[in-house]
C-alpha cells in the first residue's frame, strides 16, 4: 500500500508539473480542504471508523458484575483523517453535449481497518445538453440531496438521520422549466446492505430511483421514490439453491427555504431496508408455517422492516458567523408480517427510536473555518424482562419486530473543528 501511495504521488506530481507547462490548469482545477477535529464524548459510541469522527449513536447499556454501566465511559480524541482533495475536469464537447468529470478522495478508508488510507469518494463523468444531463460513475445516492442536507459541524452531516452513501450509477435528468426530473439506477458499491456483500448484485436488478425537484431563487423542494431488491442467499445451510428475495420501497421528500437572515431545511423519509444509507433499516425471516419441502431444504422467506426518519436544520446566513441547530428523529415501525426477530439483518432492529439535537456556532475568516458543536443523542434500546408473563414481555419485542420494552442510552458530544479550504 505504501508503494502504491508513493507511486501515485510521484505520478500526480509529474502530471501537475506537465499541466503547468502546457496550460492544462485551464480545464483541470484542484481543490479540497484540510480538516482536524477535537471530540469529547460522555459515553462510548457506535462510530463508522472508531476514531470518533463519524459518530452514529451512543452504545446500549452494558452492565458489569457490580451492576455498573460499562459503556458509560467518556472518551476524547484528536482526529486528523478528514482531509479531502478533488480534481474537476472540463473537456471538449461530445455527442453535442458539454463534458466534465470529477475525481475526489479522502483518507477515511472504506472501513475501520483501512482508516488513514486513501479512499475514492466520487468519480464520475457528466454530459450536459441544453435541458438534459447524463451522469455516469460514483456519486451521491439519490436520497442525499446536495442542496438540502444538514449543515452540522460534525462530519456525519446528520447521519444516521440523513441518508449518506455514494454509489456507482447511471443518472439521467431532464429540466422542465424550474423542475428537474431524474431517473437513477445504481448498485451498492462499498455502501452495501448488511448481510451477504453480494446480496444486491445477486438479485440481478439495480436499485431504482425516480425524483422530481423544484428549484427557485429562495425555495427548493422535491419528492422521490426508490425500489431495491436483495437476494440474501443463493444456497441454504442445507445446500439447496434458494431464490428468495426481499423487496424494499422508499418514499422521501424535502424542502429548503432561504430567507434574508435564515435558512430552513427539512427532510422526511419512510422506507425499508435503508441500512445501506447508514440509517435504521433491515429485514428478517417471516414467521409462518412453511411447507415440508421448505423445511427440509432450509428455505425461508424474507420481509423488510418499516422505518420513518425526519430532520430539521435551521441556520443564520452570515458571511463571517453562522449559528444553527439540527434535530433528527428515527423510529422502527416493524414489519407488515410476523417475523423471527432473531434473524434480523440490518441496523438498529433492536431500537424503538433514536433522536438527536445539536446546536452549533461557525466562524469564517477567508478560507479558514472554525466550528464548535454540542450534540445530544438518545437511543431507546430493547430490554428483555425475564420476569415477564408472555413472550412479548420477556423478549421486549412484539410479533412484528417492534420494540415494546426499552431503556435509554444517551451521549453528550463536544466538538471543535478547524478547516482550511483550498
Amino acid at each position: 500500500m505504501k508503494k502504491i501511495v508513493i507511486i501515485a504521488l510521484m505520478l500526480s506530481t509529474s502530471f501537475l508539473m506537465t499541466a503547468q507547462k502546457k496550460g492544462l490548469s485551464s480545464f483541470i482545477k484542484f481543490s479540497g480542504y484540510i480538516s482536524n477535529d477535537a471530540s469529547l464524548n460522555t459515553r462510548q459510541t457506535i462510530s463508522a471508523r472508531d476514531e470518533g469522527l463519524f459518530v452514529l449513536a451512543p452504545k446500549p447499556v452494558l452492565l458489569d458484575n457490580d451492576g455498573n454501566d460499562i459503556n458509560k465511559t467518556a472518551s476524547f480524541n484528536f482526529i486528523g483523517i478528514n482531509s479531502r482533495i478533488r480534481a474537476k475536469i472540463t473537456g471538449p464537447d461530445a455527442f453535442g453535449a458539454k463534458t466534465s468529470g470529477l475525481v475526489e478522495g479522502d483518507f477515511l478508508g472504506i472501513n475501520t481497518g483501512s482508516r488513514f488510507n486513501f479512499r475514492l469518494r466520487h468519480a464520475f463523468v457528466k454530459l450536459d445538453w441544453e435541458k438534459s444531463q447524463l451522469l455516469v460513475g460514483q456519486y451521491w445516492h439519490p436520497t442525499f440531496i446536495v442542496d438540502c442536507y444538514p449543515g452540522t459541524v460534525s462530519f456525519s452531516a446528520g447521519s444516521p438521520f440523513n441518508p449518506l452513501a455514494r454509489n456507482p450509477q447511471f443518472k439521467f435528468s431532464y429540466k422542465f422549466g424550474k423542475t428537474t426530473v431524474s431517473l437513477t439506477q445504481l448498485t451498492n458499491g462499498h455502501f452495501a446492505n448488511k448481510g451477504a456483500a453480494d446480496s444486491q448484485s445477486n438479485s440481478l436488478i439495480p436499485e431504482f430511483h425516480l425524483q422530481a425537484q423544484y428549484k427557485s431563487d429562495r425555495f427548493l423542494g422535491g419528492v422521490g421514490v426508490g425500489h431495491q431488491i436483495l437476494r440474501p442467499e443463493i444456497a441454504t445451510a442445507n445446500n439447496y439453491i434458494t431464490k428468495e428475495k426481499v423487496h424494499s420501497n422508499t418514499v422521501f421528500g424535502y424542502a429548503k427555504m432561504t430567507l434574508t437572515d435564515f435558512t430552513i431545511k427539512a427532510y422526511a423519509i419512510y422506507g425499508q431496508n435503508n441500512d445501506n444509507l447508514i440509517m435504521m433499516g433491515g429485514y428478517a425471516t417471516i414467521d409462518k408455517d412453511y411447507t415440508q419441502d421448505q423445511i427440509d431444504k432450509g428455505i425461508v422467506e424474507y420481509i423488510p422492516y418499516n422505518d420513518i426518519t425526519s430532520w430539521l436544520d435551521v441556520h443564520t446566513n452570515g458571511k463571517k458567523f453562522k449559528a444553527g441547530v439540527f434535530a433528527g428523529y428515527s423510529e422502527n415501525l416493524g414489519a407488515s408480517k410476523k417475523v423471527d426477530v432473531s434473524t434480523y439483518t440490518g441496523r438498529w432492529g433492536n431500537v424503538k427510536n433514536m433522536m438527536r439535537c445539536s446546536p452549533r456556532l461557525v466562524f469564517i475568516s477567508g478560507k479558514t473555518i472554525i466550528g464548535t458543536e454540542i450534540e445530544y443523542s438518545l437511543v431507546n434500546y430493547n430490554k428483555e424482562n425475564p420476569d415477564g408473563q408472555t413472550p412479548e414481555e420477556i423478549s421486549g419485542y412484539d410479533a412484528y419486530g417492534v420494540v415494546t420494552n426499552y431503556e435509554a442510552a444517551d451521549n453528550l458530544r463536544f466538538l471543535l473543528n478547524v478547516t482550511y479550504k483550498f
